[in-house]
């Protein structure tokens, strides 16, 4: 029983649109009708204001590492924290509250990679700096550079439960940058 509530948990964990709370309280602000409308720290940051997004980069990271963290403390099963890696990520993306519309999920994955892999955090955000120099566009490296997590996953692990955890992922978060990849393809994305 307490291993289906750790991962419930993790999905509503990820579902706290920290974005949202806070562009309400900070400036009485609905995220969803700002910018993007995306939930996330980066649509907070640009269309609320700064401590807004950097408050919400860290709480959404915050809850990457503590649905991990629960897991892996309290869980009888050896591999519930990768569920709730995956889970933490796709209640961020899909959040139940707001219509299943979230954010991008790259904070609490951040937070997920700081807990469980330390190194495959830090290998993703130097490949990541080296594409955008590359490409020039944050979301469109974002979406693709998330595909990266299983190959790194197997390097430092070799276990096939971190890769596909990886991939899975991977798909969710690629899922929400479809329209970054669209608008790279016609020429109409800049740098942020």
């Amino acid at each position: 029983m307490i291993d289906l509530l750790l991962a419930v948990g993790a999905y509503i964990l990820g579902a706290i649109p920290f974005a949202y709370l806070f562009g309400r309280l900070f400036k009485r602000v609905d995220i969803r009708q700002a910018g993007s409308g995306n939930v996330g720290a980066m649509n907070a940051f640009k269309n609320v204001n700064r401590v807004t997004g950097i408050l919400t980069a860290l709480a959404d990271i915050a809850k990457g590492v503590l649905a991990v963290h629960l897991a892996v403390v309290y869980s009888n099963l050896p591999e519930l924290y990768l569920l709730a890696a995956f889970l933490v990520v796709l209640g961020h993306n899909y959040n139940i509250f707001l219509g299943f519309k979230g954010g991008k999920g790259l904070a609490a994955l951040a937070g997920v990679l700081l807990y469980i892999s330390p190194m495959t955090f830090l290998y993703t955000l130097i490949l990541v700096i080296v594409l955008v120099l590359l490409i020039r566009d944050v979301n469109t490296v974002f979406g693709v550079g998330v595909f990266s997590l299983p190959v790194f996953f197997y390097f430092q692990t070799g276990s096939i439960h971190y890769v596909l955890t990886g991939l899975a992922i991977a798909l969710i978060i690629a899922a929400k940058h479809i329209k970054d990849f669209q608008a790279y393809r016609e020429g109409r994305r800049g740098l942020f």
